[in-house]
C-alpha cells in the first residue's frame, strides 16, 4: 500500500513539473513575443535602433592610400545610406571591434594588370591616330605630287613626239643648220625635263613607300590593339560580382579597386550587409551582387535599396 502511494506520488510530482515546464514555455514565447512588439513600436532592439560604429583596420600601403584617404573614403560611403534616409546609421569609433581593412592580394595584382592593358590601349590609340595623321598628310602629299606629275608626263611626252617627227621630218627631207641647232637645243630641253621627271618619280616612289610603311605599321598597331581589347574583355570585361570586398559578421575586407569611385560603391555595397541587407534584384541597386550598372561616380540607393533597409530596420 506504501509502494502504491509512492507510484502516485511520484506520478502527481511529474505531472506538476510537466506543467511548471509547459508554462515556463509559454512565458517564454509571450516574453519574446512582447519583446520583438515593443521593438517595432520603439526602434529598441532592432539592427538600426542605434548606428553601426565601426573602426579602420589595417591598410596596405601597397594600395598608396593612406588610413585618413581611405576612412574618408568610408565616411562618403555611409552617407550614401545616411543622406537619402535621414537616418544616423553608421559612426566612426576608432576603439570598436568591427574593423574594415584594405588587404593586398591577388586581386588587386589582376586590378593593376588590368590597369596597365587599358594604358597600352590608349597608347596604341594614340599611335594609331597618329599614325593616321601622317598617313592622311603624306597620301595628300602623294596624290598632288602624282596628279602634277602625269599632267608633266602628257607635256613632255607630247614634245618628244613634236621632237621626234621635227627630226623625222629633218633627216628625211634636210634642213638648214639653224634648224638642226633648233632641234639640238629641244633635246637637250627634253633630256633636263625627263630629269626632272625621274627625280619626281623618285619623289613619288618615296612616298607610296612610305605609305606601305605606315599601312603596314597601322595593321600591326591595329592588330595588337585587337589582341589587348580581347585580352581585357576575356579577363575584366562584363559585370564584376562584389568579390572585391567582403562581410563576414566580424569585419568587412576590402581587395581591389581601379578608382576611388570604384572603391567607394564596394563599401556601400559592404556597408549594406553590415546593416543585414542581402543582394537585391534590380542590376542599378547598390546591393545587387554585380557591379556594373550602378553610377559610380554619383551612386544613389534605389527605390529596392531603401525597401530592404526599411524591411531590415522596420522603418517606416
Amino acid at each position: 500500500m506504501k509502494k502504491i502511494f509512492q507510484y502516485f506520488a511520484i506520478i502527481i510530482l511529474f505531472s506538476l513539473f510537466g506543467i511548471i515546464l509547459q508554462e515556463k514555455a509559454s512565458v517564454r514565447e509571450a516574453v519574446i513575443g512582447v519583446r520583438e512588439t515593443v521593438s517595432e513600436i520603439t526602434g529598441i532592439g532592432l539592427p538600426c535602433a542605434k548606428p553601426f560604429r565601426y573602426a579602420i583596420g589595417s591598410v596596405d600601403a601597397r594600395f598608396s592610400l593612406d588610413k585618413s584617404s581611405f576612412l574618408a573614403t568610408v565616411k562618403e560611403a555611409e552617407q550614401v545610406w545616411e543622406t537619402q534616409t535621414g537616418k544616423n546609421l553608421f559612426e566612426y569609433d576608432a576603439n570598436s571591434d568591427f574593423k574594415i581593412n584594405l588587404i593586398f592580394d591577388e586581386r588587386q595584382i589582376a586590378s593593376n594588370e588590368a590597369d596597365r592593358l587599358e594604358e597600352d590601349l590608349k597608347k596604341l590609340e594614340v599611335s594609331q591616330e597618329k599614325i593616321s595623321n601622317q598617313y592622311e598628310d603624306i597620301n595628300e602629299s602623294y596624290e598632288n605630287k602624282m596628279e602634277k606629275y602625269n599632267a608633266d608626263m602628257a607635256t613632255y611626252e607630247k614634245k618628244l613626239k613634236n621632237y621626234n617627227e621635227d627630226v623625222k621630218d629633218w633627216n628625211k627631207n634636210g634642213g638648214t643648220e639653224k634648224e638642226y641647232e633648233e632641234l639640238k637645243d629641244e633635246k637637250e630641253e627634253l633630256e633636263k625635263l625627263f630629269e626632272k621627271m625621274e627625280q619626281k618619280r623618285l619623289e613619288i616612289n618615296s612616298l607610296a613607300g612610305k605609305n606601305n610603311a605606315l599601312v603596314s605599321k597601322e595593321r600591326e598597331v591595329v592588330s595588337k590593339y585587337n589582341a589587348n581589347v580581347l585580352t581585357y574583355k576575356n579577363k575584366y570585361g562584363g559585370g564584376r560580382e562584389f568579390e572585391k570586398g567582403l562581410y563576414d559578421g566580424k569585419e568587412i575586407n576590402l581587395y581591389q579597386f581601379k578608382q576611388i569611385a570604384d572603391l567607394r560603391l564596394t563599401i556601400i555595397h559592404e556597408l549594406g550587409h553590415a546593416l543585414g541587407i542581402g543582394h537585391t534584384q534590380d542590376p542599378q541597386s547598390i546591393m545587387y551582387y554585380l557591379m556594373g550598372d550602378q553610377a559610380m561616380e554619383n551612386p544613389q540607393l534605389s527605390q529596392e535599396d531603401i525597401r530592404a533597409l526599411k524591411t531590415v530596420c522596420k522603418f517606416k
